[in-house]
């Protein structure tokens, strides 16, 4: 069983499946439900025992689809190497970001030099994702766009040139293209009541945008490569 939140269609037949429901009777649960006045639960763990409670709890194993948000000129790489933890591709970028950065003038401080050294951490290699699509598509909230920006090019950029980091970004992003790179991933309970959160705020008429932020949760493989087996697709996304 995969559960798959590439969008609200995926969410509530691969839901349905794992608990071996339909839609309408799924909705109809999730309908009355009203997760923010039970205090002693968070949201998505009283409505997963809500639903449980009426539908009994899946017994499957499940995986999820996990997107992976990227810019780059080389999206083949990704179908060769894999999605790597940063330490394997830091150097890599690194050497390409100096290149690039021929003629910018370095100015002033770096303002991510404290959010690097923060990072230096090996929860920090990733590779990360996140559980719903449109995060990391339109990055609502407090989400960082990874499809605009890569927080490591921001990163060595800052590094480089200081304040005059965005003319580098700049000329990053002109030579790349945005990707969502879709693998399957582990995934268990937690990530099913999540969805069920998600679908709870469908069904109550939010956007899906706004569901998805209020929902999401991230995958962090700490430091492993993701096997280019394990990688679905990789899409680019040219409507944003």
């Amino acid at each position: 069983m995969i559960l798959d939140c590439s969008d609200q269609n995926t969410a509530w037949s691969t839901v349905c499946k794992i608990l071996n429901t339909d839609k309408t009777t799924l909705t109809l649960l999730l309908k009355p439900l009203n997760p923010y006045q039970h205090h002693t639960y968070k949201p998505e763990e009283y409505i997963y025992k809500k639903i449980c409670d009426a539908l009994g709890s899946s017994r499957s194993e499940i995986k999820a689809m996990w997107f992976h948000g990227t810019r780059t000129n080389n999206i083949a790489s990704f179908h060769t190497r894999g999605i790597l933890p940063k330490s394997a591709i830091k150097k890599e970028t690194e050497l390409a970001l100096i290149s690039l950065s021929s003629g910018i003038e370095r100015k002033g401080n770096n303002q991510f030099s404290m959010s690097i050294q923060g990072k230096q951490t090996p929860a920090d290699e990733g590779p990360f994702a996140v559980l719903f699509k449109e995060v990391a598509i339109h990055a609502p909230g407090f989400n960082h766009s990874y499809i605009d920006v890569p927080e490591m090019i921001e990163d060595i950029a800052g590094t480089l040139l200081g304040e005059n980091y965005d003319k580098l970004v700049m000329r990053y992003r002109s030579i790349t293209k945005p990707y969502v790179v879709t693998f399957v991933g582990e995934a268990g309970q937690h990530e099913l009541s999540l969805a069920l959160w998600y679908l709870h705020s469908i069904a109550d008429g939010d956007p899906p945008v706004e569901a998805a932020d209020r929902a999401n949760t991230c995958f962090n493989s700490n430091g492993i490569t993701i096997d280019p087996l394990r990688i679905v697709r990789a899409e680019l996304i040219d409507n944003v």
